[in-house]
Parts: C-alpha cells; structure tokens; sequence
C-alpha cells in the first residue's frame, strides 16, 4: 500500500473526502481534487494530511472543460510520473428540475462532470495500470444510476451511464490485473444532500429535521443516512486482495432502499 496512489476527484468535501481520508489513513499516498481552491479546500486538505501515513497533494481543477481534464491529468502524471493505481471518480452534480425547464447548457455541465470526466480519467489512466499489471477504477455512481427518480432526468441519465461504461471497461481491462465498479449510494449524509434537504423544507414549507426524516426515514428502510466512512470502507475493500475477482459490480448501499 505504502508504493500505491490514489486519485479521488470531488474530495474537498462530502464523500470524495471521506474517501481521501480512509485511503490516507491505510497508508495509499492520495492526490485529491476539487474545484475549490488550495486555500479554500485548505481545511479539508489538513484534515486529510492530520491522519494520513504517506503523501497527500491537491490539484484544483475544472471537471466541466476539456482543458480542465488536460490539466488534472498533466499535473498529476507530474506528482506521480508512473500513474495512479486507484482512481475515484468521485466527483459529480445534481441538478433537480422538470425536463421541459432542465436547459441545454445545464444538460451538458451534468453530463460533463458526471460521465465525461470519468471517461477521460479511466482513458488516461488505464495504460500504466496495464503496465503494471494492477489497479482499481471506482466509479461512484447512485442509488439513481440503478432506479430511477422524477424531475432529475440529466442525473438519473449520467448515473445509468456511468454504470453501462463501469460494466464495458471491467471486460477491457480484466485480463490485465485491473478492476472496474461502481458504487451506489443511497442518501449519504454529506454537504451534497444537504443542500437537498434545504430544497425539500423549503419546497413543502416544513422544518429541516421534518425534511430530513422525510428523506432519510421516509425513503431508507434503515431510517438514517449512509455514512461517508462506510463509503470510504467500501473503497478500501475493493482496493484489498479479497476484491481481485470482483469487478464490473454494481455495489448498493442505500439503507435497503432498492429493497423496497
């Protein structure tokens, strides 16, 4: 693990974060990314570096270009000139409206970030996994990319899709020591679905905590949230020995949700 590095992207906060941190915590040297500036993520970056037991670095970057993605990319084959190990495609957006009001510009900056970016990282990184004959692609996908829900039909699209490219990369890179999964959660209980829980109370005029239950009660048999750490064990789980034949899964983990 000491000789192992990850790239998580979107880990300035939320899931990516608690990802960061549990690889960091097991001795993975981390390259995380965000949108946020060094100074702005600068909390976060020493809350991973607080715990960490080898290397942590931050690459600002912009998911939603092309220039963007070149950049990442550039900057971590400069950090890490034999190319990560693990990749996280962690980063992603929402955007919650009826599809006759959802424009064009918003369609393509969810597609974007929620399916290109992903593309174009496991495309760059997937040779020098070849060459060492070993790596982890982890896509973090929903509960939405299995199911689907109204009013959040350019997610919903990105997440399905996300899971159809999880599905066809694990067969092309297979035979070489690398594997390729998705992960699925349900309401995790990050800054993300916070802001969703705003919209929920704001919406139906009630209470935060009456929208949270209406959300993780309600909705997860469970009746609570998915915990960033239990999505940063996950990730640590297949990243071990004992996920070498498991790939091109789809791992939900959603309360029992999809259960329903």
């Amino acid at each position: 693990m000491e000789t192992r590095t990850a790239l998580v992207t979107g880990s300035s906060s939320g899931m990516g974060l608690g990802v960061a941190t549990s690889l960091a915590q097991k001795g993975y040297h981390v390259i995380m990314c965000g949108s946020r500036s060094t100074e702005d993520a600068s909390e976060a970056i020493n809350e991973v570096k607080s715990s960490a037991l080898q290397s942590v670095h931050y690459v600002q970057s912009d998911l939603k270009t092309e220039a963007g993605l070149v950049s990442l990319c550039r900057e971590v084959d400069t950090i890490c000139p034999g190319g990560v190990d693990i990749l996280v495609n962690n980063a992603g957006m929402q955007h919650v409206t009826p599809i006759e009001d959802c424009t064009l510009a918003k369609w393509n900056e969810v597609v974007a970030i929620n399916l290109t970016a992903p593309f174009y990282l496991i495309s760059h990184c997937v040779p020098r996994m070849k060459q060492k004959g070993w790596g982890r692609l982890i896509n973090v996908s929903s509960r939405m990319g299995l199911v689907a829900s109204a009013n959040k039909s350019p997610y919903c699209s990105t997440k399905h899709g996300l899971v159809g490219m999880t599905k066809a990369v694990s067969l092309e890179v297979a035979p070489h020591g690398i594997t390729c999964n998705a992960i699925c959660p349900g309401w995790v209980d990050t800054p993300f679905v916070q802001a969703q829980v705003e919209s929920v109370a704001k919406l139906h005029d009630i209470s935060i905590n009456d929208a949270k239950k209406r959300l993780f009660c309600d909705s997860q048999p469970t009746g609570k949230p998915v915990q960033v750490s239990q999505i940063g064990d996950l990730v640590l789980f297949l990243c071990s020995p004992g996920a070498d034949s498991m790939t091109g899964t789809s791992l939900v983990m959603d309360g029992g949700t999809i259960a329903k």
